[in-house]
């Protein structure tokens, strides 16, 4: 009978080849990183149900006592008696009167016969009835943890799948947005739900289907891309690698007889010499010689060996784009299309800033602001929070830029592009503000604007920001209201 470490074993390669047959387009390493992960938490579950829940326990508490009385106090009629009652408790149908009548035999006749001590012939009768209670105790307990390992594992399996399917719909979405998969590998979609990935395709379709706010997002990204340099690098990386290894502490495969005294492994024909007085002597010689005939056994088991390796690859530089703010109207007035095109824009920019490994900050505004760190992996769990919620409250733009120029003081967010998604209607911006923001163009960060509204609103502050578009929501075009710099976002 196979091992338990063997069956969990097994749990591991079925999850690789459930994988690999059915889901091969996420073959990819990174993410069978996270899957071996996945089932190594499930292995510590699974070990810690078959210790909790074991119905062995109680024998197996019992099991080591008589083991313990025996190298303490010997054998005796009473200690073999209730040995042999344990034994029946844990199997019902084993037959027990070869040990009773040898046990009866040997009080009544003492040692006289075979020309032993009776304390000795009682040892020999107590040492083999623990053995053979031993053996059984093994093999029960063994077969239930098996069965145990074997029932999990399949429910397992049918939650692999499922995780497997909804990994695969994400995958489609974010190839849909031009993700990098990396950034799904390193979300796991582990703590997504069904409607997450729901509102994920749906706003994947929104953009492929809206030509318009598709071409607005285009212009959202940069237009100009310096030549790209090529550079070699030496890459260090860790392969993992599942290996079979022999175990002689795992009796799982008979390979041969030798000469040794271990009992749970003796042949038959030596055993048939303790159903003879005159021959146990000789049983006992053999045993106390290490001279008994006994199977050779051996087992397998399978460990993961890591080994690290490196390699040489050529690197393409391309321009190092800088970080992304988002300043975004969510006041009443922009709910309603305005406010699908500001959160399918969002959405956009925030998947091209994952796919470019770009930081990225959201800063909604209405009566008062809510901020959002979205840089992948974790932004994508706030992206989508981001995309169920409403529009609501009264517009305020000056607290969102004093937060995005804020910001851009971090060394993780200078020379950031920021771009405010807004009807624009407010006043004027504060001669404060329009300072602040001038003194940080001149560290290199960028200002753009987005109006969307079914008019044309000059209410932008040309001063602020190097170009700005307008949208208009009723016949879905869009025009430039300024160009005084070439686009940086």
């Amino acid at each position: 009978m196979k091992s338990m470490n063997h069956e969990i074993a097994n749990v591991y390669d079925m999850a690789n080849i459930l994988l690999k047959e059915k889901f091969p387009e996420l073959a990819e390493e990174r993410f069978k990183v996270v899957l071996n992960r996945k089932v190594s938490k499930w292995e510590s579950t699974i070990r810690s149900h078959l210790e909790q829940n074991d119905p062995f326990k109680e024998h197996g508490s019992k099991l080591n006592f008589a083991e313990w009385d025996f190298k303490t106090n010997g054998a005796c009629k009473e200690s073999i008696q209730n040995d042999l009652n344990n034994y029946r408790l844990l199997h019902p149908s084993v037959n027990v009167t070869f040990w009773e009548k040898k046990t009866h035999i040997l009080k009544k006749y003492g040692g006289e016969k075979s020309g032993i001590s009776l304390t000795y012939a009682l040892n020999t009768i107590r040492r083999n009835e623990l053995e053979a209670w031993k053996n059984e105790y093994k093999n029960q307990s063994l077969k239930w943890h098996i069965k145990e390992i074997k029932r999990h594992s399949q429910q397992l399996a049918k939650e692999l799948e499922e995780w497997f399917e909804t990994v695969k719909e994400i995958k489609e979405a974010f190839d849909e947005l031009a993700i990098d998969s990396g950034i799904l590998w390193d979300l796991c979609a582990e703590d997504l739900s069904e409607q997450d990935v729901s509102f994920l395709k749906q706003w994947t379709e929104y953009l492929r289907m809206d030509k318009n706010v598709l071409k607005m997002c285009e212009l959202m990204g940069r237009l100009q891309k310096e030549h790209p340099s090529e550079r070699t690098e030496t890459i260090d990386s860790t392969i993992t690698q599942c290996v079979s290894k022999a175990d002689k502490n795992l009796n799982e495969l008979v390979v041969g007889i030798g000469l040794n005294r271990d009992l749970e492994n003796v042949i038959p024909l030596e055993m048939a010499l303790l159903s003879d007085l005159d021959f146990e002597l000789l049983f006992d010689l053999k045993y106390v010689e290490k001279r008994l005939m006994c199977f050779s056994k051996q087992g397998f088991k399978k460990e993961m060996i890591e080994e690290n390796i490196q390699r040489t690859v050529t690197v393409i530089d391309e321009e190092k784009k800088g970080p992304v703010i988002i300043c975004l109207d969510t006041s009443n007035s922009m709910s309603g299309p305005p406010e699908y095109i500001a959160k399918a824009l969002t959405l956009n920019i925030v998947s091209r800033a994952a796919s470019q490994k770009r930081r990225c900050y959201l800063i909604n505004f209405s009566s008062s602001i809510e901020t959002f760190d979205l840089t992948p992996p974790g932004g994508i769990r706030d992206m989508i929070d981001f995309l169920k919620m409403s529009f609501h409250g009264v517009t305020d733009v000056v607290p969102a830029l004093r937060e995005g120029i804020h910001m851009m003081q971090n060394k993780d967010y200078k020379k950031a592009d920021l771009l405010v998604i807004s009807d624009f209607l407010f006043p004027q911006l504060p001669c404060d503000i329009v300072a602040m923001c001038k003194k940080q163009k001149q560290k290199e960060n960028r200002f753009f604007a987005l109006v969307i509204n079914s008019f044309l609103n000059n209410n932008v502050d040309q001063d602020v920001f190097d170009r700005c578009w307008n949208y208009n929501t009723d016949i879905g075009s869009l025009s430039e209201m300024n160009k005084t710099t070439d686009m940086a976002l």
